[in-house]
């Protein structure tokens, strides 16, 4: 998977795109962002500065993959308890 193709796949599954950062470009806080960093692909969510989450993948496919299953199982969770972020 590719950074269109994961784009495609999000917004296909009603997953707001404020929810995450692949491009590197914009706010990268309160969110899921994707990096490339020592020849690796990291993947994390930044929460009030700190990384949450932070795991490295040999891959942009595996990375993109794990972001993807991440956010399609909170944004169902939040779905369907109503938990709603505002940008």
């Amino acid at each position: 998977m590719d950074k269109k193709e994961f784009k495609r796949k999000a917004q296909k599954r009603g997953i707001p795109d404020f929810l995450y950062n692949i491009d590197g470009n914009g706010r990268d806080d309160e969110r899921f962002c994707l990096v490339y960093d020592n020849e690796k692909w990291n993947v994390y969510y930044s929460e009030r500065g700190c990384k949450t989450t932070n795991i490295f993948f040999n891959t942009e496919d595996e990375a993109l993959q794990y972001m993807l299953n991440e956010l399609s199982d909170w944004w169902k969770q939040a779905s369907k308890h109503h938990l709603w972020i505002w940008r």
